[in-house]
């Protein structure tokens, strides 16, 4: 009787002592702070865009684009890219001068250079921002929403947007870096 006392004593001291397992909560990102770290401006570095069978390919911007991304805090976004050629036609200085110029010109330029603005919206726990679009340089994006799936690692801000085109599904992969106060 005393060994199945002891024994039974000795089972509940290990039973005890054993840490208890519980499932970790995954930690959830904090809404503001992630909000906090998407405001200020930030240089485009690189487009690609992928295919479905993994290939990246540069149809529309080139390899060597340019651009700027910038959220505010009050929640307005805009983004403005130029492809790689930049456009070096029209020659105009002024609006004036542009509407003037010739037609194929005008064309050139237009197809070197993406423009929207808007507001935008954050989704840290499906790490998603949302643009939606109030004005574009192709006039049927107004009044859409733009869904990005975001990362941020030190000063790179990388958004991938799931896109239909060329016949086919494609992701495009914008990296931006990080603008400082004093920096061109």
């Amino acid at each position: 009787m005393l060994s199945r006392y002891l024994l039974l004593l000795c089972l509940l001291t290990v039973v005890a002592s054993a840490p208890i397992c519980v499932p970790a909560q995954q930690a959830k990102p904090d809404a503001a702070s992630a909000r906090n770290q998407l405001i200020g401006a930030w240089r485009l570095v690189s487009i690609e865009t992928i295919r479905p069978n993994g290939e990246i390919i540069y149809p529309f911007y080139g390899k060597h684009p340019e651009g700027l991304i910038v959220y505010d805090a009050s929640g307005w976004m805009s983004v403005q890219i130029t492809s790689d050629p930049r456009p070096t036609v029209p020659g105009a200085d002024s609006r004036e001068a542009f509407l003037a110029a010739a037609t194929t010109e005008k064309v050139a330029a237009v197809d070197g250079y993406y423009a929207y603005c808007g507001t935008w919206s954050l989704d840290p726990s499906k790490s998603t921002v949302t643009h939606h679009i109030k004005q574009s340089l192709y006039p049927a994006e107004r009044g859409e929403d733009g869904v990005r799936y975001y990362t941020l690692e030190a000063d790179r801000l990388t958004l991938m947007a799931k896109t239909h085109e060329m016949r086919e599904d494609h992701q495009r992969k914008l990296v931006w870096q990080r603008l400082q106060k004093d920096q061109p």
